[in-house]
C-alpha cells in the first residue's frame, strides 16, 4: 500500500482523484488519460527525433551503389550498434531530463501535467528523475531482450490504472506523483 494518502472520500471509499503530500498540502492528481495522451505524444516526439537521427548514420553512398546493382543486397548498410545506444540516451536525456529540471516532458506540458516529488510536491530532481526513469526505461533499452523490456515497459505505465494515488511502478519506485497543474 502507498505512504501517500488520499482525503477521505465522501461515502462508498472510491478514489478521489487527490492525494496529501507527508509534508502538507493536497494535490490534485493526473487522470490515467491525461497520463497515457502525454505518452504518446512523448513517444511521437521521440519517434520523429530517433527517425532523424538514424536516417542521418545510414551509409547513403552504399545504398546508392547497391540500387545500381542488377541484385541489390541491403544487408550490412543498417546503422552500427552504437546507434542503437545513442537513441536510447536521446529517450534518456529527453524524458529524465526534462523531469529532473522542469517537472514535465513536452507531451506532459500539453497535457496540463507534472511529475513532482511525493514527499513534498515539490520538481523532482535528477535522483528521481533518474529513478523513475531507469525502473521502465532500462529493461525496454536492452536490445537482446526488446521484447521482455517493451512488455515490462508498458506493466509500469499500466500499473498506475489500479493504484489508489495512480502511481506506476516507476512512480513508486521513485518517490513521485504525476499531477494535474
Amino acid at each position: 500500500m502507498s505512504e501517500y494518502s488520499e482525503p477521505p472520500s465522501e461515502g462508498d471509499g472510491r478514489r478521489t482523484g487527490w492525494a496529501e503530500l507527508p509534508a502538507g498540502g493536497t494535490v490534485k492528481l493526473a487522470s490515467p488519460a491525461a497520463r497515457f495522451g502525454a505518452r504518446m505524444f512523448d513517444l511521437f516526439v521521440l519517434f520523429v527525433i530517433n527517425s532523424v537521427f538514424w536516417l542521418a548514420s545510414v551509409n547513403w553512398d552504399e545504398i546508392s551503389d547497391q540500387v545500381q546493382e542488377d541484385t541489390p543486397d541491403f544487408s550490412g548498410i543498417a546503422p552500427g550498434a552504437w546507434v542503437w545506444w545513442v537513441l536510447v540516451l536521446i529517450w534518456f536525456f529527453y524524458e529524465a531530463g526534462s523531469v529532473a529540471l522542469w517537472g514535465r516532458t513536452l507531451g506532459k506540458r500539453i497535457a496540463g501535467i507534472r511529475v513532482v516529488n511525493a514527499q513534498n510536491g515539490a520538481i523532482p530532481g535528477w535522483g528521481k528523475a533518474i529513478g523513475r526513469w531507469a525502473v521502465s526505461g532500462i529493461p525496454a533499452a536492452q536490445p537482446f531482450i526488446w521484447l521482455i523490456g517493451a512488455l515490462w515497459f508498458i506493466l509500469c505505465k499500466v500499473s498506475l490504472t489500479w493504484d489508489r494515488v495512480y502511481q506506476g511502478w516507476h512512480d513508486k519506485a521513485a518517490g513521485t506523483l504525476v499531477i494535474k497543474v
